[in-house]
């Protein structure tokens, strides 16, 4: 099963919807703030369009169970947020951070519940997952030897 949390947050205010640290941190803080488990710096980018009006901040951060993606447009004073994930988490939680970062009481929430016919367990199988964790210490073993052999080179 895959959630999926929607939110497009109108009427903030458009100078912090400028401000590339906030969104940056916005990224950054939401996987702790609703329980996940981040993977990835934030990837953040200036858009710039054909249409001006639709220039803005767009970003995602990698979380364990999939993504949290955020676009800013200043000159409508938009903020839509996607939070995809494969395990639960609290929609009140994630709404009131949104609200809290961009400072606006105007929220549209959608949620989905996706991939429902997953393979994918809630617990994954104990003797599956001691095989995986040992065969990611091998790997992680193996390119330590690799790296000590190469600084030995240089």
């Amino acid at each position: 099963m895959l959630v999926h949390l929607m939110l497009e947050l109108y009427n903030c205010d458009r100078e912090l919807l400028c401000n590339e640290a906030l969104v940056r941190r916005a990224l950054d803080e939401y996987p702790a703030r609703i329980g996940m488990e981040k993977v990835s710096p934030v990837h953040l980018y200036d858009i710039e369009t054909s249409n001006p009006l639709d220039a803005g901040l767009s970003g995602f951060v990698v979380i364990a169970q999939s993504h949290v993606s955020l676009h800013a447009w200043p000159e409508y004073g938009e903020v839509d947020i996607d939070i995809c994930s494969c395990k639960e988490f609290s929609q009140e939680d994630a709404i009131a951070f949104a609200k809290e970062i961009f400072q606006t009481d105007d929220v549209e929430s959608h949620f989905l519940v996706r991939a429902t016919r997953s393979l994918r367990p809630d617990e994954p199988d104990p003797v599956r997952y001691e095989a995986a964790m040992a065969a990611r210490r091998a790997k992680q073993a193996m390119l330590a030897q690799a790296a000590e052999v190469a600084a030995e080179v240089r």
